[in-house]
């Protein structure tokens, strides 16, 4: 887990000017990397064709061996990695690979040797990571199938030059360090009104590229940057570069009913008696593999199955001895609050455990959070989250489990209720007192979204399609970039089992709408005895306890947002009002929103003693958080910064 970043300009520029931004992008992205960085020009002393730049979290190999940028044994490429590869100690048997790091990175770059861009699709785990080859003056970038770790780029196409030849292409972890970078050289990176507007409206603030002219490679995806054209001795002999990008997963997967394919995969005596049973066998393999670490490890506990499934399978896997660093988000008092289920997990796994009390988050924590992160919040419960890193990082831990991505795997979200809610109310009614939704609310949603199509508004009704759309789309993404951005501000790895292991998500994706199960589309198969994400549950029968297994009532990640907000009002007034929101909000219409706002109730409220709020004035608080979300955001981090 680490920041990399990089620059390639065939026509070559003075190697000292190349060096000064490695040190800027080293520089700007120290959070993602504090134990130490590396940077590495290529094309020779006076001029520079390339770079590579790295900064480190040490998560496996903390020696000097492992430092990067990192060179093959043949000199001929460099790599800049930033992930984990699980299956790194599988692949150097199988490929009979001995490093001297023992690193994961070391045996990427082995296995590039061996097989180029077609050792990606061998990799388990996630990863976006930069590859030069020194022969072919080319530069490889590739990001893992679930975008689990970011990757932005930028063009430059020196004025109206086609996209087919460009001057060259500078990338980065961060976007916010990339633009920095970029405006030392003297190019202009705004921000894009489109994105800043979409945070402000829908709170979907990954869902457009924040900076103009800076994008972000698509996920399960590589990218090749090289010399239009070489001379006989491998030198180019153009200035100028093309970029192709292509999908490196071919489509290929393991189907679920496939027992002896999964026997052999998982290294099992015999086949799997049924779908619990295999789904058991994956996840506790896939896990075996994610707990290796030479850092202290810990673990989100939010009270519901999924990130108590991982942490009853850590001690099921390390045995009773093992140290194990719990971490939770309490809100006392408040319907938000999850901590009688958290001890049920905490007394069931033992452990240590730290609590972060929603009650010590104030008002000044908006800032700071966006200082830290260079993005901007959604709702409180990003802010809690980052308070919960910093937690992780006060420990002394370094890498952090989080159960993101069961909800789209399985069919845990109230959503799928309301797509489902017509064409299978003969096999839903009967369990409608297990759904994670109430009847009537799922009735009016699916009612509103039908009308909508007469507006011609989309509406789907696939929950097949719906859970392929949410894992790889923008639901599971913008929950992964605050997941990264929050643990990278403390230095901290987070590791994702349930969003990192492509093979489990493809076979299990796809069996839903292959001929697997006769339910073809349906969110019915999807459940075993009318409980959501039923598969996953009876897979933790025995691990998980029951009463955190089998309840219904599971809120999410969730806070007293409303009136956190409330009491912040007084101290966030100057940046709702601020007239950077100009060009994406009117001041009227936030004015009218502060003045509604302090009808609810004084300023001064207590989070610890929330009030009860309809859900309309939630609505109303929940945009004035992203209102002086924003504003805070433009002040602080871009007061120059032009929209476009």
């Amino acid at each position: 887990m680490c920041g990399i970043a990089g620059w390639v300009e065939y026509q070559g520029i003075p190697a000292a000017r190349m060096r000064a931004a490695g040190e800027h992008l080293a520089t700007a992205m120290r959070h993602r990397g504090p134990d130490g960085y590396g940077i590495e020009i290529f094309g020779g002393e006076i001029n520079a064709t390339a770079m590579l730049v790295h900064r480190r979290l040490s998560i496996l190999g903390l020696g000097d061996q492992g430092k990067q940028p990192m060179q093959s044994a043949d000199g001929r490429y460099w790599v800049s990695f930033n992930g984990e590869i699980y299956n790194y100690l599988e692949l150097a048997s199988e490929f009979g690979l001995r490093t001297q790091s023992g690193t994961d990175t070391e045996v990427l770059l082995q296995l590039w040797c061996l097989k180029g861009v077609d050792c990606i699709a061998l990799l388990d785990g996630f990863f976006a990571f930069a590859i030069w080859d020194t022969e072919m003056k080319e530069l490889t970038l590739a990001r893992d199938k679930t975008g689990v770790k970011p990757l932005y780029y930028y063009l430059d196409l020196d004025g109206d030059s086609s996209e087919e030849i460009i001057k060259s292409l500078s990338f980065g972890s961060d976007d916010f360090a990339l633009k920095q970078a970029l405006e030392l050289q003297g190019l202009d990176v705004p921000l894009s009104k489109i994105a800043l507007q979409s945070h402000a409206v829908e709170g979907a603030s990954d869902k457009y590229m924040l900076y103009s002219g800076i994008r972000e490679l698509e996920k399960g995806c590589y990218l090749t940057y090289s010399c239009l054209s070489l001379d006989s001795k491998l030198n180019p002999i153009s200035n100028w570069g093309r970029m192709i990008i292509k999908p490196w997963h071919n489509g290929e997967y393991l189907r679920l009913d496939d027992g002896l394919g999964w026997q052999q995969q998982l290294g099992l005596k015999t086949e799997p008696v049924n779908y619990f049973g295999l789904l058991r066998a994956q996840l506790m393999s896939g896990m075996k593999k994610r707990l290796r670490s030479d850092v202290p490890i810990g673990f989100a506990v939010s009270g519901g199955v999924d990130s108590a499934a991982l942490v009853c399978m850590a001690r099921d896997i390390l045995g009773k001895e093992a140290h194990l660093h719990l971490f939770s988000v309490v809100s006392p008092g408040s319907e938000a609050d999850e901590s009688a289920y958290q001890k049920q997990v905490v007394s069931a796994v033992g452990g240590i455990w730290h609590t972060i009390d929603m009650s010590d988050l104030d008002a000044h924590d908006l800032e700071r959070y966006i200082r830290a992160t260079h993005r901007i919040p959604v709702a409180w419960n990003n802010l809690a989250h980052f308070a919960l890193c910093e937690k992780v990082h006060e420990k002394g831990v370094k890498v952090l489990f989080n159960g993101q991505g069961a909800d789209e795997l399985f069919g845990g979200y109230p959503h799928y209720y309301k797509a489902a809610f017509w064409n299978e109310r003969g096999r839903l009614w009967s369990v409608r007192d297990r759904w994670p939704i109430g009847f009537l609310q799922a009735a009016k949603q699916w009612l509103k979204y039908r009308l909508g199509v007469f507006r011609g508004e989309k509406y789907e009704d696939c929950v097949d399609r719906l859970m392929r759309d949410d894992y790889y789309g923008a639901r599971l993404n913008q929950l992964l970039r605050y997941e990264d951005r929050n643990g990278m501000a403390w230095g901290i790895e987070s590791r994702n089992p349930f969003a990192d292991d492509w093979r489990l998500a493809e076979a299990w994706l796809n069996a839903w709408s292959d001929d697997t199960w006769s339910l073809e589309g349906s969110l019915s198969s999807k459940l075993v005895d009318g409980y959501s994400k039923g598969y996953l549950r009876k897979a933790m029968e025995g691990l998980v306890p029951d009463a955190v297994l089998w309840r219904i009532d599971k809120k999410g990640f969730s806070v007293p947002s409303g009136t956190m907000t409330l009491a912040a009002l007084a101290t966030w007034e100057k940046w709702i009002l601020s007239d950077r929101l100009q060009g994406v909000s009117g001041r009227e219409q936030r004015l009218k929103a502060l003045a509604r706002a302090r009808k609810i109730a004084p300023s001064n409220g207590n989070p610890a003693s929330p009030l009860k709020l309809s859900p309309k004035q939630e609505a109303l608080l929940a945009q004035l958080f992203r209102w002086a979300a924003l504003g805070c955001f433009l002040e602080v981090l871009h007061p120059e910064t032009k929209l476009s």
